[in-house]
């Protein structure tokens, strides 16, 4: 079990810096598809007025980006894992394994993390409400699932219970034959 502290400024300082990444490589990625396509387009003379840009998108640049978007993805999961881990260890949910919560946190973190503006507030608070709350759904799936098979359960066990004798020999009813 951690016992972290997760300063917040440090962690929004590595959002924010996911936030950028993840925003350059995307935007990266479709000027080197939308270049590949004029390309494409030039080699099948299709367009004949286009010119290649003088810039040019080279593979080091985009090598780069995706370096510095991996390690903030790492350094983000490190984050959201001790976040996860103590708020785990902090909400002891019973129906809960551990270790899927602590996935389960990280994952749902990730998911949430394109919705996090600091400009509306700290990311501490905004991902401890993400994974609280993931948290509290999976207690009360969990939770539902047990009710329901224990009354599916108890179903079964009248159902058993009750006999029909017909021609005198006892069968248990089941749903199929309560009318025979």
């Amino acid at each position: 079990m951690s016992s972290e502290y997760l300063n917040n400024k440090i962690f929004e300082s590595i959002i924010a810096r996911f936030q950028r990444a993840k925003r350059e490589r995307a935007k990266y990625e479709l000027l080197m598809e939308d270049m590949r396509e004029c390309e494409r387009r030039v080699r099948r003379k299709m367009d004949k007025t286009w010119v290649p840009p003088t810039w040019l998108l080279r593979q080091e640049d985009f090598d780069g980006i995706l370096l510095d978007f991996n390690e903030s993805q790492k350094e983000l999961a490190c984050a959201f894992y001790t976040l996860s881990e103590n708020i785990v260890r902090y909400a002891k949910f019973n129906l809960i394994d551990v270790d899927d919560a602590i996935q389960e946190g990280v994952m749902i973190c990730f998911e949430k993390i394109d919705r996090f503006d600091p400009a509306k507030g700290k990311a501490f608070n905004y991902m401890t409400t993400c994974i609280l709350n993931h948290f509290r759904q999976l207690y009360r799936t969990a939770r539902n699932y047990n009710e329901l098979k224990k009354k599916y359960h108890d179903f079964l066990q009248t159902q058993f219970e009750q006999t029909l004798i017909k021609n005198g020999k006892e069968r248990p009813v089941y749903r199929g034959n309560l009318n025979t």
